[in-house]
């Protein structure tokens, strides 16, 4: 898992339990919740929490290049 968390992870998708983990994590769901979600309607939430931590990394990178840019300004 630390490759995965450390950005290194280079073998494909993440394994299905990050996946479900993530899930239940983010989406607040209990493991009987999870389970009781249909496949497609937990690939769609995976899918769009992916694109959210996209977005926020990419916003993140910006704040940091925009205060770098000021620092040296």
């Amino acid at each position: 898992m630390e490759s995965i968390l450390d950005g290194t992870w280079g073998s494909g998708a993440a394994p299905s339990e990050w996946v479900d983990f993530l899930l239940m994590r983010r989406m607040h769901w209990s493991w009987a919740e999870l389970q009781e979600t249909p496949g497609y309607v937990r690939r769609y939430c995976a899918d769009f929490l992916g694109l959210i931590a996209e977005q926020e990394q990419a916003e993140r990178q910006r704040a940091h290049a925009a205060q770098a840019h000021h620092m040296t300004g």
